[in-house]
């Protein structure tokens, strides 16, 4: 047991030494204005997604731009009923999209760690490729335009002058402009991706 506790602290000790060192070492004034790329996973509503995309070099003091694409997919198959004609569908929903982000950010935070909000606002397409791929019903949402905008504020916490990690949650909407509008499946699929939000991720700056 004593040795146990003697390893915990000298673990403390060096993490404690060896922290402050980095962090000196890096340049908080120009961390993570330049160039970033991005990748992360996360959830929109009921479905989920991964993302990748690049953070163009800070404007100004604060703001930033940001282009990005998102693939989502429903987790489960999702089941929906029309409460006025009792009309069932059930399919595996996926949207493809782009995604512009913009928004602004915080000073840096004990050397590392830099608190920052945006705005989402996403453009892409929905079909049902699973459906097709196993019971060949081409797309059932049909010819559609998809879009959504999302907020939200998150941390990013950096590791180094290059890489960060980050961490944000929020909310929005997601909606669907289809060319037929009786269609069960595109009803369906309109509300799909709607409600809290949370991304995880890691950005390199090179």
């Amino acid at each position: 047991m004593f040795g146990i506790k003697k390893s915990i602290g000298i673990g403390a000790i060096t993490v404690l030494l060896i922290v402050p060192s980095v962090m000196a070492e890096m340049d908080t004034d120009n961390l993570g204005r330049s160039l970033g790329l991005e990748f992360a996973p996360g959830m929109m509503g009921s479905l989920s997604f991964m993302q990748a995309g690049v953070t163009l070099p800070t404007i100004g003091s604060s703001f930033q731009l940001g282009l990005k694409g998102r693939m989502c997919s429903s987790l489960t198959w999702a089941t929906f009923i029309n409460q006025e004609t009792g009309e069932q569908a059930s399919f595996h929903p996926v949207t493809a999209a782009g995604v512009i982000s913009f928004g602004g950010s915080g000073p840096i935070i004990h050397g590392a760690v830099r608190p920052y909000g945006a705005t989402d606002i996403l453009l892409g397409y929905t079909f049902s490729p699973y459906d097709n791929l196993i019971y060949g019903t081409g797309n059932l949402v049909g010819p559609n335009l998809t879009f959504g905008v999302f907020g939200y504020f998150g941390l990013e916490l950096f590791t180094s002058d290059r890489l960060a990690v980050f961490l944000d949650a929020g909310g929005g909407f997601k909606m669907l402009k289809p060319e037929d509008s009786d269609n069960i499946y595109a009803i369906a699929a309109s509300w799909l991706g709607s409600g809290f939000g949370l991304k995880m991720g890691i950005r390199f700056y090179p």
